[in-house]
């Protein structure tokens, strides 16, 4: 028995012990100098690759950038109008976020002062919505998600409470107004990209035209149905990623992997409450109204 038990526990050493030996310090540099050079050798053919692959797009902090020539040339794409009803549409998210995840029921005082702070932001921006860039029908649904959000704010205010049932009986009636703005916002985005990539074309040889390639940079959760992934598979006639289409994440600081975690979690929340769907938010939140548009879009 004792002999076994001897030979067993050499059996459990012996793994740890091929395992724990690393190269000497020789064979260590050795490697090291091996390794880099197999780094400069990638880094030169991705130089190489640059310089000789035709022109390149990037999309990235509301910029397309063109590398064409050895030359880059930045226009912004984000015009007024998309910002000014994107803010709009995020009023009744953010009285979701105010109440929804720390859940139903009294208030204490240091939500209520939360939320007499966001009313009183809320009436300052009503005396100036005659000054806002917008009018007809687009002033109209702005004055009407403005409104609704301010009474909804008032009537858990006043009570000092709320049920789910009531969160969620606001935030879907203000569903329908919020994807008007997503529709506009996807439109006034997409024609200003449009505008300056055809632009662009004419200025390139078909053979330039024939080796451009794009890289987007953009929200994690809004990479499944990203508004210019769709926009770009589109103009170059891609089925989906590839050579010639890549889709860059951006993560946030300074803490990423716990910040998508918690982001995910919060998003299922923001999903149920306004589409009654847990994963809508788990794509571009402009993907719909983007793929609707395109149909509409001249690329001839």
């Amino acid at each position: 028995m004792r002999h076994l038990l001897f030979a067993v526990l050499i059996l459990m050493v012996l793994p740890q012990a091929a395992y724990s030996d690393g190269p000497d310090a020789a064979a260590g540099d050795a490697l090291l100098k091996l390794n880099g050079d197999f780094i400069k050798a990638h880094a030169a053919a991705r130089k190489l690759d640059l310089a000789s692959g035709g022109p390149i797009i990037l999309l990235k902090d509301g910029q397309l950038v063109l590398i064409r020539g050895g030359k880059e040339t930045t226009s912004e794409i984000l015009f007024p109008r998309y910002d000014t009803v994107k803010v709009f549409a995020h009023m009744p998210v953010a009285i979701y976020l105010m109440l929804g995840p720390a859940g139903a029921g009294e208030l204490n005082t240091k939500r209520l002062q939360q939320l007499a702070e966001y009313h009183g932001q809320i009436d300052r921006v009503e005396k100036q919505l005659d000054h806002i860039g917008l009018e007809g029908e687009q002033l109209k649904r702005q004055k009407q998600l403005l409104a609704g959000s301010k009474q909804f704010l008032e009537q858990v205010i006043q009570q000092q409470r709320f049920s789910t049932e009531e969160l969620y009986a606001f935030t879907r009636s203000m569903l329908p107004m919020i994807q008007a703005n997503i529709a506009e916002a996807a439109a006034s985005q997409l024609d200003a990209m449009h505008q300056q990539v055809m632009v662009w074309k004419k200025e390139m040889t078909p053979e330039e035209w024939q080796k451009l390639r794009v890289s987007v940079k953009g929200a994690v959760l809004a990479r499944e149905g990203n508004l210019a992934m769709q926009y770009f598979e589109r103009l170059l006639n891609l089925e989906g990623p590839g050579m010639r289409l890549i889709y860059m994440e951006r993560y946030v600081p300074p803490t990423p992997m716990q910040t998508l975690l918690a982001t995910r979690s919060v998003d299922r929340g923001i999903s149920i409450a306004f589409f009654d769907n847990p994963d809508r938010m788990f794509r571009d939140v402009l993907a719909d109204a983007a793929a609707a548009h395109i149909k509409q879009m001249n690329f001839d």
